[in-house]
């Protein structure tokens, strides 16, 4: 309820998170493990905004978060790094500011983080090198500045960041860091380089 409550609704997609209901694993957008704890939070594309609750990070058995395209503003939430089942967090096309939570680097099963297209600002955390199953990192179109953390992730984006890829940068802002695991053909290798 935490959630909902910080949250701007104009469209009443949240009307049936009800305080008084005994199962949220019936109100929309809400999914449920087998043993009826809350595994995912899908509300992409909802037109919410407000801002995003600490509680999240009470939901302890969550495995996805997504919250893109929306117009969620203020922090991203420290205590997410509690989130120890996450595997997705995207975040991606709203108007979170401030830096990335150093914290998120203890979410050893995250898989993909897409926090592009915001007003993200500070340094990298050095701390997201620390998760080793890393897929998709997109930290593109924000205000990101420092050095660029060593990533296992195949995918790692960071376009559009002018503080890291201003005209005086040494970094290769329009290349995807690092190679891919896959390597293409010897045809289309000539294409891509």
């Amino acid at each position: 309820m935490a959630i909902k409550n910080d949250l701007n609704d104009l469209y009443s997609v949240l009307e049936n998170w009800d305080i008084n209901s005994v199962d949220p694993c019936s109100w929309r957008m809400i999914t449920c493990s087998l043993d009826g704890h809350v595994s995912a939070l899908g509300l992409p594309s909802q037109s919410l905004s407000g801002t995003l609750s600490q509680g999240i990070g009470n939901l302890s058995n969550l495995q996805s978060v997504l919250l893109q395209n929306n117009a969620i503003f203020g922090l991203i939430p420290a205590n997410m790094g509690k989130l120890q089942k996450l595997q997705t967090l995207d975040l991606s096309n709203n108007k979170f500011s401030g830096g990335i939570p150093s914290s998120l680097g203890s979410l050893n099963n995250l898989n993909y983080l897409r926090l592009n297209n915001n007003s993200l600002s500070g340094p990298f955390p050095e701390s997201l090198a620390n998760i080793k199953d890393l897929t998709l990192v997109d930290l593109s179109y924000n205000y990101l500045s420092g050095s660029l953390p060593k990533l296992s992730s195949r995918i790692f984006k960071f376009i559009g960041n002018p503080l890291i890829c201003g005209l005086n940068s040494q970094n290769n802002c329009s290349a995807v860091s690092p190679e891919p695991l896959s390597f293409p053909s010897d045809a289309l290798r000539g294409k891509l380089i």
